[in-house]
């Protein structure tokens, strides 16, 4: 009889254990982690559900006002140049947030004992002519010359979105997440002129762009 309350006292050890898991199970912050958020990671990522909502918020009229702005003044004198320019680019959520996994899971790789503050600096851009685009330097362009409404893209105005990082001095500067040597900044360069005469820097850095150009794909379920 004796030696049955062991056992017992193991089989109560487990359940216990069991019962404990499952009411509280373990997370990658637990242990030599607990009570800091994910390093390099968004603040707001392991917001509960339960937790009140405060979203960023403009008004109908001034989000109206501010887009009406843009397209009599900005886009118009675009128009003079390049007929039709789009007036609005679309991006899917899932992208979106792959881009930002992208930008911390990077960061982490690279320095991961840092708590680093990061960004998105969204550059306006144009597409090149499409002459280009089966050119060596525009494999990222390829895909374009596939699809009717893409093939429209060429010189239209578009956006560019690159990681930046705060540095020391408390500025954020663009850097590649993939690239350790980067997280003080890109070197310089004046706009239009490279390293050596005709030569294409390949180079690829974390980047997105290629969102919905509207137009010239069409503008239903747009709402301003």
């Amino acid at each position: 009889m004796e030696k049955k309350y062991p056992l017992v006292i193991i089989g109560l050890l487990v359940l216990a254990f069991g019962v404990y898991v499952y009411l509280y199970p373990p997370t990658p912050n637990n242990g030599a982690n607990a009570g800091r958020s994910t390093l390099a990671s968004s603040k707001f990522a392991d917001i509960k559900e339960n937790e009140p909502l405060n979203p960023s918020k403009l008004s109908t009229s001034l989000v109206r006002e501010m887009i009406s702005n843009y397209r009599q003044t900005q886009l118009k004198s675009i128009g003079n140049s390049v007929s039709n320019d789009a007036s609005s680019i679309l991006f899917d959520l899932d992208t979106l947030k792959k881009f930002i996994s992208d930008i911390e899971r990077g960061v982490r790789q690279n320095q991961p004992n840092v708590d680093n503050k990061l960004g998105i600096r969204i550059y306006y851009a144009a597409y090149p002519l499409k002459s280009k685009w089966g050119q060596s330097g525009y494999k990222h362009l390829k895909d374009l010359l596939g699809d009717q409404i893409t093939q429209l893209y060429e010189r239209k105005h578009t956006l560019i979105m690159l990681p930046a990082i705060k540095n020391s001095k408390g500025i954020y500067t663009d850097f590649n997440p993939l690239d350790l040597k980067t997280y003080s900044g890109f070197k310089k360069q004046l706009n239009g002129v490279q390293h050596f005469a005709g030569s294409v820097d390949s180079t690829d850095i974390l980047a997105l762009n290629h969102g919905q150009l509207i137009p010239p794909a069409s503008n239903e379920g747009e709402g301003f």
